[in-house]
């Protein structure tokens, strides 16, 4: 189906894009009940491709908003899903939208949610881009490479650890609701991938005096993984707590986010 929207409107696929469009049913379903949607939901959709996704979640959801960012790709996505009024098609590019406002142009939704099948690429600066947002978002669910997946519920200790899974853990309760073969794309990509739902925090799982320093101090940590912490935090011109009972010959990666959050608020 995907094969024959695109050659009837002569599409042909942008590697720079990152263009893998997920045709298996069931994988889809995967998705969709992944973010447990409601008619109460508002759902903002990264990334509409000819629509696969966006109708599952037009079925569920009460009103979707996609956004994407390759226009040849808009008319296709129209034809799909011309049975549906409760569907905002946007060409843009999500990282440059004013998402709250986008949002706000459709109220009367209790929860507002977010679900991506995102281009590789784009993985780390769109979750730091929707965890950011105003707009706040009750969950996000993304489907993204199995490697990137695995780092964001990575725990201390593991080589996979490091300042992004603090950064998400910090603010997010992050889960992998499934796995999806490559085969399961049009075109296969190289790697496989993982549904992973991010459900944001009300409040961080940590108290810190100061975000800024608490984020300065676990970059600081990773950015020298091979580094003793008080080493590496001296480096980064940090300093280090003489108060801490934090062990300063211990590598970043063996901290827990609470002992980080403890040498940020004694520093």
């Amino acid at each position: 189906m995907i094969r024959e929207l695109l050659h009837k409107h002569g599409i042909k696929l942008n590697k720079s894009l990152g263009q893998h469009f997920l045709s298996d049913t069931s994988q889809l379903k995967k998705i969709a009940d992944a973010a447990s949607l409601t008619k109460d939901d508002i759902v903002l959709e990264v990334g509409t491709g000819v629509g696969t996704l966006t109708k599952y979640l037009a079925q569920k959801a009460g009103f979707v908003i996609s956004v994407e960012i390759d226009k040849k790709m808009i008319p296709a996505a129209k034809e799909y899903l011309r049975d549906f009024d409760n569907i905002k098609i946007i060409n843009a590019d999500i990282m440059k939208c004013n998402i709250p406002k986008l949002l706000a142009d459709h109220p009367g939704y209790k929860h507002k949610k977010v679900v991506a099948n995102v281009p590789y690429y784009l993985t780390t600066p769109l979750i730091t881009l929707l965890i950011g947002s105003k707009a706040k978002f009750e969950s996000i669910v993304l489907t993204i490479q199995n490697e990137v997946a695995e780092r964001i519920i990575s725990e201390p200790g593991r080589k996979q650890y490091g300042s992004f899974t603090v950064f998400v853990n910090y603010y997010t309760k992050p889960e992998i609701k499934a796995r999806i073969p490559n085969t399961a794309f049009t075109p296969p990509p190289e790697v496989g991938s993982a549904v992973l739902r991010l459900d944001v925090l009300n409040k961080p799982p940590v108290k810190v005096k100061d975000e800024k320093l608490f984020f300065r101090v676990v970059r600081g940590a990773f950015n020298q993984r091979r580094k003793m912490l008080k080493n590496a935090l001296e480096a980064a011109r940090i300093g280090w707590p003489e108060a801490t009972k934090i062990d300063g010959k211990r590598r970043g990666e063996t901290l827990s986010m609470e002992e980080f959050a403890e040498l940020a608020n004694l520093i």
